[in-house]
């Protein structure tokens, strides 16, 4: 009767442990393999008897109301983003430096005033005569000035200002790809994080299964302790797996909230799977996508910029005329009486500068190497550039490869664990061709989802490379 139950539980999980004698009994030396039984030979429907646990299903998108898919996440991204809003702050103080240096073509109206009180007493000699002096003198003016000619500072500080608010745009745009690319990165990182757990968990179950019948049939003396031990470690080693694997994925999910503004612990799912397909994307021609670029428009618009500081840095050597009106009212220049009267006058103000011992010329081959290094800096970009496209592109066609070769390589893995625990079973293998076969399938199914994650961080890659955004 003994040894019947043994048999029917052996049939039902489709297992026959190694190590048992003719008489099942447990000897501790004779190790895993040898095994001789008088229970007889599994059928070949030996595989079909073991249970299904090992298939690992990818998860599907989440229909749960916290959930976000990717587009609901990257917009309010954007909505929150610090950094994007010190990036727009920064191109309306552009934009303003730009309107004040307007102002600099317009006359500009002055009103002045002074009053002074002498303490002590004066009496200016006039011939045989002392006239004494009033103690206040006050005086108010005002004043009209007309600049016709700054020796070009004023026009190009204008424009000087106005291609710094032309690039300050570039950086808002700038800005928005980098939290974008930033973006991506975190809800993917999430997504494979997420998946990841699920492996682990999927993996501690297929150990624990194992560890079920190691545990049952040697407590029956079938099999040695060094197996049981052995599958005991495996177990611990897979729940820790687990716990690292939850740990990342807990801290992703933090992250995400802490980019849209959210309370850190916040509940949330993600609405895609690591593992869904993406769309098909077109080769793109590098000369194509230049001008889509917001750093190269950058790097361009700083060419001009150096171009236009170079006329800018010489125009305090001109010469300068301006033209105004001047009025004041007040006390007269030796107040006697207290009277006051008004004063005008017509004012044309002439500079030239005559010799600064070649300050000018020195101050113009400052800037002009300024502006030569700005046209290096700018091919740099360009190279840059290529490179990211010709890159982003190369890493998203063979992560799409390496998707295909792991997913086989998973099927191979879940055919290799059922192969060497059955036949552990038949005793034709040790426990550590199982625990081999273990390792074997949690390193393929890490390199699918790792695979899926590198596809999706290429793709984002690809996508800014080219200015995706701008396209549309």
């Amino acid at each position: 009767m003994k040894k019947q139950s043994i048999l029917t539980a052996i049939l039902l999980v489709g297992f026959v442990p190694a190590g048992v004698s003719a008489q099942v009994q447990q000897k501790e030396d004779a190790g895993s393999a040898g095994f001789i039984s008088e229970l007889g030979t599994p059928s070949k429907q030996g595989t079909d008897l073991i249970p299904d646990y090992r298939k690992y299903q990818f998860s599907n998108a989440s229909t749960d109301t916290l959930s976000y898919d990717y587009t609901e996440f990257e917009k309010q991204v954007l909505e929150y983003s610090q950094g994007l809003k010190q990036s727009v702050q920064q191109q309306v103080a552009m934009k303003k430096a730009m309107q004040i240096a307007k102002t600099g073509f317009f006359p500009s109206v002055d009103a002045t005033g002074n009053y002074s009180y002498r303490i002590n007493d004066y009496e200016m000699p006039f011939g045989d005569m002392a006239i004494p002096m009033k103690h206040d003198a006050y005086a108010f003016g005002f004043s009209v000035m007309q600049p016709v000619f700054a020796g070009g500072n004023v026009i190009y500080n204008y424009k000087g200002q106005k291609i710094q608010n032309a690039i300050a745009e570039q950086n808002v745009e700038l800005t928005k790809d980098n939290i974008i690319l930033a973006a991506e990165n975190s809800y993917w990182g999430a997504a494979a994080a997420k998946e990841m757990y699920n492996v682990m968990c999927h993996f501690s179950e297929i150990v624990g299964l194992l560890l079920n019948v190691l545990q049952d049939r040697y407590t029956d003396g079938m099999i040695s302790k060094t197996d049981l031990i052995q599958m005991e470690v495996r177990k611990k080693e897979a729940e820790m797996q687990r716990l690292n694997a939850y740990e990342s994925y807990k801290l992703a999910l933090q992250t995400m909230n802490v980019m849209m503004g959210h309370q850190p612990t916040d509940s949330l799912d993600l609405a895609e799977s690591i593992a869904q397909k993406v769309e098909v994307q077109q080769q793109m021609n590098v000369n194509d996508v230049m001008g889509l670029r917001p750093e190269l428009n950058i790097s361009k618009l700083n060419v001009d910029y150096q171009k236009n500081q170079i006329r800018l840095s010489t125009t305090k050597y001109n010469p300068s005329l301006a033209v105004g009106y001047q009025g004041t009212w007040g006390t007269q220049m030796l107040n006697i009486n207290g009277d006051t009267q008004f004063n005008h006058s017509f004012v044309v103000s002439l500079k030239v500068p005559l010799f600064r011992w070649g300050a000018r010329f020195k101050q113009h081959n400052l800037q002009k190497a300024l502006y030569i290094q700005s046209l290096y800096a700018m091919e740099d970009k360009q190279d840059q550039i290529a490179k990211e496209v010709a890159a982003s592109w190369t890493q998203l066609n063979e992560s799409q490869k390496r998707i295909e070769i792991a997913a086989k390589n998973c099927e191979l893995a879940d055919e290799n664990l059922e192969l060497n625990t059955f036949s552990y079973s038949e005793g034709k293998l040790s426990i550590l061709d199982v625990l081999s076969a273990q390792l074997t399938w949690i390193q393929a199914y890490t390199n699918l989802v790792q695979s899926y994650h590198k596809e999706k961080i290429a793709l984002a890659n690809y996508k800014k490379a080219v200015g995706s955004r701008y396209m549309k």
